[in-house]
C-alpha cells in the first residue's frame, strides 16, 4: 500500500495529525491529510441525533472514486448508525478502499468519564486499522486480541490490541500489504 487520504469532519486536527503518523508507521504508507469535508444534512437523522453511516460511507466513496489513494479514510467527529444496529463505530465497504469512523464514543467523556487523550487516541488508531482492514478485505477475526475482533461495546474496543493477528498479517500481505511488525501479535 502506498497512500492513504485522510478526510474529516468536525474532528480535531491535532488527534488526526497524530492519527496519520501511526498510520504511516503501521502500513509504510504515505499519509495525506487532505482536509475537512462538509456532510450534506440530509444525511442526519436529528429525532437519533446520529449519522446513517451508510450514507456517510457512500459520500467517501464519491471521494475515493475522485482519488488515487490506495485508502482512504473519513474520521466523522459524531455518532452514528446503521439500520439494526444503535450505533457504529465505523464502517467500511469490504475491500473497496472504503472506510468511516466514528469518534463520539471513543472518547472517555461520552460515558460520563474524564478525558483521557491517551485512551482515545488508542481507540482512534485501534477503530482506524479496524476499518482499514474490512477497507483492504478483511473479514472479522475471532482472535481476542487481533484488532479485527468485532466490538459491540467500548470494552470489547479496549480488549483488543492495535496489531493485527498473524492470520490477518498473512491476508495483508497476500494483497501487498506490508504492517509493521510493532502492529503485528507475535503469540
Amino acid at each position: 500500500m502506498k497512500i492513504i487520504e485522510l478526510y474529516w469532519y468536525r474532528e480535531d486536527r491535532i488527534h488526526l495529525a497524530w492519527l496519520g503518523e501511526k498510520l504511516s508507521e503501521v502500513y509504510g504508507a504515505t499519509v495525506e491529510l487532505s482536509g475537512e469535508v462538509v456532510l450534506p444534512r440530509t444525511f442526519y437523522d436529528v429525532v437519533r441525533g446520529q449519522w446513517l453511516s451508510n450514507q456517510v460511507l457512500g459520500y467517501a466513496l464519491v471521494l475515493k472514486s475522485k482519488s488515487d489513494a490506495d485508502v482512504l479514510l473519513l474520521v466523522v467527529g459524531d455518532d452514528a448508525y446503521v439500520p439494526g444496529l444503535n450505533f457504529v463505530f465505523g464502517q467500511a465497504l469490504l475491500g473497496e478502499g472504503v472506510a468511516v469512523v466514528y469518534t463520539a464514543r471513543l472518547y472517555p467523556e461520552f460515558y460520563g468519564l474524564e478525558s483521557d487523550t491517551r485512551l482515545f487516541r488508542s481507540r482512534l488508531l485501534k477503530e482506524a486499522m479496524h476499518e482499514i482492514g474490512h477497507a483492504l478485505g478483511l473479514d472479522h477475526c475471532n482472535h481476542s486480541r487481533c484488532v479485527m475482533r468485532f466490538s459491540n461495546s467500548i470494552y470489547e474496543v479496549d480488549a483488543k490490541e492495535p496489531r493485527y493477528c498473524s492470520r490477518c498479517v498473512l491476508k495483508l500481505e497476500a494483497q501487498g500489504v506490508k504492517v509493521s511488525e510493532q502492529y503485528t501479535i507475535t503469540t
